[in-house]
């Protein structure tokens, strides 16, 4: 592999040289960012090796220049200035566009920088399937008001299973419409359009009616819980807890229901969730916090309301192995809420090492691409 580096030390040269010679790497070293340039002008490197720490300028600048110039170089980017400015520098990076292959602390070269450069030869990450199309044309009110009218929202589900047999336990319900062309739209396509057009109770009962309906074919699976997303959005407190209480009671002899509300929903009117919340519990349901610690509610919600259940957000799994102060939020996370009597839901798993390392941090189930993809009920399997 060839290494363009930019560093300011010119110290640093020889230990890159000499080292990355050993892992049979050649390493062009600049000393100046105008150097850089003028070196990715002449040959285009399999990696630059980015130091954060540049004298009159720094390393963020240099990002700026390579996501216009060079956006599609991997990056590995170096600091003596600690793992969070690394962290946050490679965030930026990420931010920009730019591919980032790690961040290595110089205090840790000789036995990090070799891991990350390995990455180049590593298999990629299972690609996420492209659960939304586009339509022809922009979806439009009047187009999602007639597919309510025919009652056409799909449920899809997809499996959580327990961490500690590795069995499906329960699965979420995920909203999906069909297109008249073909093909499905995913729900980020059309839940925004029904909460802004005052459409989503009307299409969570859509949703709802069509799961009642399923629940002869999901009775033999055997699943603890069905889990499903409810809106804060446009939300009407008697008419929601009416729906959940039917669903509830068609479920009565086979699975249990737990409603999950996004953390980012909660505190435009904390009150009147409190009042759902309850009656949602009354009438029978769980509770889950969903994509935990994205918002800045988080705490003041487990407070308040009576959850059963936390779901970290994806974004957390994703990064885990990335981020030190990400891994350990998820174990703060976990700890947190074992301690206020919480199942912990690990959303995003795609690999087996998440698997394993959120195992071994305590979470309880999980839920991912590793496990399965949302499916109509045709093609689900336990």
């Amino acid at each position: 592999m060839i290494l363009s580096c930019l560093d300011d030390d010119p110290r640093m040269e020889r230990t890159l040289c000499r080292f990355a010679g050993l892992l049979g790497h050649e390493v062009r070293f600049q000393t100046t960012s105008g150097a850089l340039r003028d070196d990715l002008g002449r040959h285009v490197p399999d990696a630059i090796v980015l130091d954060l720490s540049l004298g009159n300028e720094t390393g963020i600048d240099v990002l700026a220049w390579l996501a216009d110039a060079h956006p599609n170089i991997p990056l590995v980017l170096l600091s003596g200035q600690g793992d969070e400015l690394l962290d946050t520098a490679r965030r930026i990076a990420q931010g920009k566009g730019l591919i980032v292959f790690g961040a290595v602390n110089k205090a840790n070269l000789v036995r990090e920088l070799p891991a990350v450069l390995s990455q180049r030869n590593s298999p990629p990450r299972q690609q996420r399937p492209q659960a939304q199309v586009q339509a022809k044309h922009p979806l439009r009110v009047e187009d999602l008001r007639e597919s309510l009218r025919a009652g056409q929202i799909t449920p899809y589900f997809q499996p959580i299973l327990s961490a500690r047999t590795l069995q499906p336990v329960g699965a979420e319900v995920l909203a999906r419409l069909p297109l008249p062309e073909g093909g499905v739209l995913g729900a980020g396509a059309f839940i925004p359009l029904a909460e802004q057009s005052g459409l989503i109770m009307e299409l969570t009962r859509v949703l709802s009616e069509r799961l009642i309906e399923l629940e002869p074919q999901l009775r033999p699976f055997g699943l603890d819980f069905l889990s499903i997303n409810l809106s804060a959005a446009n939300i009407e407190r008697k008419g929601a807890a009416a729906m959940v209480k039917r669903l509830v009671d068609a479920f009565a002899g086979s699975s249990r229901i737990m409603i999950e509300l996004t953390e980012t929903a909660v505190l435009p009117d904390l009150q009147q969730m409190r009042a759902l919340t309850t009656e949602l519990r009354l009438g029978g349901a769980s509770l889950a916090i969903d994509d935990f610690g994205i918002g800045y509610s988080s705490i003041r919600a487990l407070a308040e309301l009576p959850y059963d259940a936390l779901k970290i957000d994806l974004s957390f799994v994703d990064e885990m192995f990335d981020s030190e102060k990400s891994a350990n939020l998820i174990a703060a996370m976990v700890h947190m809420a074992h301690s206020l009597n919480l199942q912990v839901v690990a959303e995003g798993v795609e690999t087996e090492a998440q698997r394993h390392q959120l195992i071994a941090i305590g979470v309880d189930r999980l839920q991912g691409y590793l496990f399965g993809h949302p499916v109509p009920i045709e093609h689900f399997v336990c």
